[in-house]
């Protein structure tokens, strides 16, 4: 899959999630080109988290397609994981941690990290 940019990071065709009866997700495509910023805008109750922990792997589409960096979120999802990150709308960092405290946190996310305490 390709775009202007050349690279498709996100597709999503046909996407639907259910709950139940309840159907969170109905129909939803669209693509994201690698370099380009994407919002899912919605009110409330319309499915944008549902959107988006479909795509980390979280949520099982009901139907569609749905691919992150060529890869399938539910099937690829340890090849997946290390690769993607997400910002929902509260977040950051945690309040009063200092930053070497950051930094073995963050260092401890990865399999190989550099070690904080020999950083200058």
């Amino acid at each position: 899959m390709t775009g202007a940019s050349g690279t498709t990071a996100v597709s999503v065709s046909g996407l639907v999630v259910r709950y139940g009866a309840v159907t969170a997700v109905d129909g939803v495509s669209f693509t994201a080109e690698t370099g380009e910023v994407l919002a899912l805008l919605g009110p409330n109750g319309a499915g944008k988290t549902t959107t988006v922990e479909t795509l980390e792997g979280y949520r099982r589409p009901a139907a569609g397609r749905v691919r992150v960096l060529g890869l399938d979120p539910v099937a690829d999802r340890r090849r997946l994981a290390p690769r993607i990150g997400v910002m929902l709308q509260q977040g950051g960092i945690y309040r009063g941690i200092r930053v070497r405290e950051a930094l073995r946190l963050f260092a401890a996310f990865y399999p190989d990290p550099e070690d904080p305490d020999e950083l200058t």
